[in-house]
């Protein structure tokens, strides 16, 4: 089980205090949840901070335990990538199969295979979407029980995140817990047990998305809602500028 309690990272732009203020929740094992939110609304700050890669206030518990005791069970997987640049992909997959025990070579070959990546490639040399393919090939090669995924599909066309989003399932056990920051909401709509929605560095809504139909709700609906989106924007503009 992971326990968040009273998470906090702020800081001063522009005159106001912004980043996370405050966040608290529990997810149960095996559960897939989504960190959602407009850009800025604390979904990266607070991932982090969960893993501990950025110094906050308040506790993030994986078991009872923070990510630093939990390392070896927690994988965390950013759009960004925390890979070594001047490495091949395939001499990255055994630096990792060194420094993890549960890292799984096997896993990480079909992973590269499926997203066709050659293994004598320097890293430096991949494109922004081949790097983000590696990182999530690491990922999921770990075998982690808790899986913290910060916007991974960056780079990856409509054809590729879904295809991505269907190998996940089937490689997935159910018993790994997943925290999947993204702003594809269509595409993890189906994918997701519950949301968390950010908006202004707080949890404004926490709900099952088997609780959208009965709504007559989509995802974007529910999440667009609490971030102050308004779907008919456009047309009171045009009646406006037309009076």
């Amino acid at each position: 089980m992971i326990t968040v309690e009273n998470l906090r990272k702020t800081w001063r732009r522009h005159g106001k205090t912004v980043g996370l203020h405050g966040a608290s929740f529990t997810v149960e094992d095996g559960q897939i949840v989504g960190i959602l939110g407009d850009n800025g609304a604390g979904k990266t700050t607070l991932l982090r901070a969960m893993a501990g890669l950025l110094p906050a206030k308040g506790q993030a518990l994986f078991d009872g335990k923070p990510a630093a005791v939990q390392y070896e069970r927690i994988s965390y997987i950013t759009g960004e990538g925390s890979y070594y640049p001047g490495l091949t992909v395939g001499e990255y997959g055994a630096f990792l199969c060194d420094l993890h025990p549960a890292f799984d070579p096997a896993r990480y070959a079909a992973f590269l295979d499926f997203f066709a990546l050659d293994a004598a490639d320097r890293i430096a040399s991949l494109s922004t979407g081949q790097k983000a393919r590696v990182e999530l090939a690491a990922g999921f090669a770990k075998r982690a029980q808790y899986v913290l995924m910060d916007e991974p599909f960056l780079g990856k066309d409509a054809f590729t995140r879904k295809d991505f989003l269907k190998l996940m399932s089937g490689v997935l056990h159910g018993d790994e817990t997943i925290l999947l920051a993204t702003h594809y909401l269509d595409d993890v709509e189906h994918f997701l047990d519950r949301a968390l929605v950010l908006h202004e560095g707080k949890i404004a809504d926490d709900f099952l998305l088997e609780e959208l139909p009965a709504a007559g709700d989509t995802l974007l609906d529910r999440v667009g809602r609490q971030c102050g989106w308004d779907g008919e924007r456009y047309l009171h503009w045009e009646e406006d500028a037309h009076g």
